[in-house]
């Protein structure tokens, strides 16, 4: 995604070195802050998901790197949190067996906004490297209210469930499907979207992560 961008370090914005970086994204301080940080080490349980797993915790540094990769045009961020997401399929290949990447879906009005889906764009840059096709599953019903306006986890999980309906043509059917989000808060949103692929006839359905809140 662009030579150019690789001169500053992702999470803290330092210029990087001139020679000798090659693809490199971040600079040795923060290279050090993820291994002994950011990076998730814990189980992470979506009702309905046969595994679930993210790469960082959403946090610090990488919550604000996050941030900007969704909503300052950082696309070229996508490559360094695909990277940390890639070794996590990489090493499940034999047991999650999978047919197809998908990924989350965004409103109509938000990819206006916006221009992209960074979920999209997450799970492309995973799927690739792999030889494995991506594809799009979901839609987005139109004028869903925000989870962050539902008043506890039974109104969030209710709310996502409404929020999402199958793409026309979408084929899951006998499938092991990989489902791939950009941020796991309360996983009512990733329970929403496993349910409705195992209603369109996924055999089985993960879920990867770039990163995870603290706590969940």
């Amino acid at each position: 995604m662009g030579v150019l961008f690789t001169k500053r370090c992702v999470l803290c914005g330092a210029m990087l070195p001139a020679a000798g970086t090659g693809k490199a994204m971040l600079c040795p301080d923060c290279a050090a802050e993820v291994r002994q940080r950011y990076r998730c080490t814990e189980a992470i349980r979506i009702p309905g998901a046969a595994d679930a797993t993210a790469a960082l915790y959403y946090t610090g540094k990488v919550k604000n790197a996050m941030q900007r990769f969704k909503f300052q045009h950082k696309q070229h961020y996508a490559d360094w949190f695909a990277a940390q997401m890639l070794p996590l399929l990489t090493e499940r290949l034999d047991t999650w067996q999978p047919d197809l990447v998908t990924f989350m879906p965004i409103g109509f009005l938000r990819m206006h906004e916006r221009g992209y889906n960074q979920a999209e764009l997450l799970a492309k840059a995973v799927a690739e490297p792999l030889s494995l096709p991506c594809q799009a599953t979901l839609r987005k019903r139109a004028f869903t209210p925000k989870q962050s306006t539902q008043k506890d986890a039974a109104a969030r999980q209710k709310n996502a469930e409404r929020a999402l309906l199958p793409r026309k043509n979408a084929e899951v059917r006998g499938k092991s499907v990989v489902l791939v989000d950009d941020i796991i808060t309360t996983g009512a949103t990733a329970a929403a979207a496993v349910k409705l692929l195992h209603e369109m006839g996924a055999a089985k359905v993960y879920v990867l992560a770039a990163a995870r809140t603290l706590g969940k």
